[in-house]
Formats: C-alpha cells, structure tokens, sequence
C-alpha cells in the first residue's frame, strides 16, 4: 500500500485503479481554494484535512473511502453572526459508470459517477463537505448568539387583545380544533 501525502492533491483520479491498488491519498487543504464550498460560508476561513483510500468488500466491489474533517464559519440562522462548526465525513464510495447503476449498490455506499476521464478530488471532496453542512446552522449556545433570548416564551392561549379590537387570526383557532370536536 502507498500513502501519499498532498497539499493540494492531483487533479483527477481513476477510482477503480485506485480501489485495485489500495491506493491513499491525504492532505490539507485552504477552505478558500474550494470555490463551491466557500461560497456557502460566512467566510472561507480555515482548512479541511482530508485522506481517500483504496478499498474492496468482502464481494470484491472496488470502493473509496473519504475522510473529512473540517471546521466551517458559516451564518448563524438566528443572529446572521460567525458560528463554527465541526463537520466530519466518514464515507464509503462505489464508483459506477452510469447513473442506472446507482439503485444496484447496497445502502452502505454512496454512489460515485467516474466518467472515463477520472474522478475530480476537487469536486469530490467539496461534494463530500456541501452534503455534511447541517441545514440550519445556529450557535448552540444561547450567550455565543448575537440574537440572544432567542427561545420564544410559551404560550397560554390565543393572542391578547390590544385596544379592544378582535384579534383578526381568532378565527384560525377554530380550524386547529380536532374535528371530532366540531
């Protein structure tokens, strides 16, 4: 097996020679030269460490496995500040040479599309990191957040009214009532 170690990996890989070999790739890399990803970010700060390794199952199948771990700044949902979250990815890949050969592969891997020109480690990592990001990022900790007191008091019933006037959303409480209470 040969491990190499790469600042900035090659451009492009076959993942089926690679599987064969048991081949191992790993690095760091600047979050800022991964253009897709970065622009998903408050600002592209920081490195994402990465490894992809040759492998086959017990069936033969020829597999990467991907290894990720960075940490993104991206925008806190609540207060629109910096918040910095730890990703990890920790992924099995079966290279296929069409999409239809994608319902085939057993749940465990991920389907990777290798054209005859190779696979991009570029697009295969920032793929890998654009997947991980949660949907919603927001600072865990209520004093961290910009927003702060951000939890929202409960509620006893149907909204006060102000200056005696009816509360025009009064009537959608009658549709939240169950209808066999109707």
């Amino acid at each position: 097996m040969r491990a190499l170690m790469h600042a900035r990996p090659p451009d492009r890989f076959d993942p089926w020679k690679f599987a064969v070999n048991g081949g191992t790739l790993a690095g760091e890399w600047p979050v800022a030269t991964l253009a897709r990803f970065a622009e998903l970010l408050h600002e592209p700060v920081g490195s994402v460490r990465w490894r992809l390794a040759g492998e086959r199952d017990a069936d033969g199948r020829k597999l990467v496995h991907v290894w990720l771990d960075a940490e993104p700044r991206l925008s806190c949902q609540r207060c629109l500040g910096p918040v910095t979250l730890a990703v990890q990815v920790d992924a099995l890949l079966a290279p296929i040479a069409a999409e239809s050969q994608a319902p085939q592969l057993p749940a465990q891997y991920e389907p990777l599309l290798a054209g005859d020109e190779g696979v991009s480690i570029a697009e295969l990592l920032e793929d890998e990191l654009i997947l991980a990001l949660p949907l919603v990022a927001m600072h865990e900790d209520e004093r961290e957040c910009a927003a702060g007191g951000y939890a929202l008091p409960p509620t006893a019933g149907p909204a006060p009214v102000a200056d005696g006037k009816p509360n025009p959303f009064a009537a959608l409480s009658t549709l939240l009532k169950n209808p066999k209470d109707a």
